[in-house]
């Protein structure tokens, strides 16, 4: 099997605040829950000017909803640090090989996975990373800047020439 792109990270704060913010903050579920809630914030502040009654449930439950997202990022982002340390001693590397047939993921803990192309629902791409997100929801991630071989963006493109839906 011929390596056409390899990339290789930590798996360290950084990691982890980047793939928990595309969790917690920008997945299309989120962003429809973050409008919605604007929305009925909106609405519980329309209606108390009107009515001049405040209509505390209007204004608690959209600020209730954005401490419980935020207080999930900062707790998951934490835990999975504290995890890799706790199970492995150590931050965990892992190096990433892309082949014409398949991905293969394997970390410094001696774990391996593979995925196939079939099994990518979308790609997700932020300012450092780029995530491919399974069927099965499962991340696996590309640091943007540390391909040993090939370059993100010809990454990219090879994706999308495989027919999957890059974003």
């Amino acid at each position: 099997m011929e390596k056409l792109f390899e990339n290789k990270y930590t798996r360290d704060k950084e990691w982890a605040k980047d793939a928990y913010s595309y969790i917690h903050f920008r997945r299309p579920i989120i962003i429809v829950f973050d409008v919605l809630f604007a929305l009925y914030l909106i609405i519980g502040v329309f209606n108390s000017i009107t009515t001049r009654i405040i209509d505390w449930y209007f204004i608690t439950i959209p600020f209730i909803w954005c401490i419980l997202i935020v207080f999930l990022y900062s707790k998951n982002v934490n835990t999975i640090l504290k995890r890799d340390l706790e199970l492995h001693g150590k931050v965990i590397e892992v190096n990433v090989t892309v082949t014409k047939d398949l991905i293969i993921q394997s970390q410094s803990t001696g774990s391996e996975f593979q995925l196939n192309y079939c099994d990518i629902k979308k790609v997700v791409r932020t300012k450092k990373y780029i995530y491919l997100c399974s069927k099965t929801n499962m991340l696996y991630s590309f640091k943007r800047d540390s391909f040993s071989i090939g370059v993100a963006d010809d990454f990219l493109l090879f994706l999308k020439n495989k027919g999957i839906n890059v974003k």
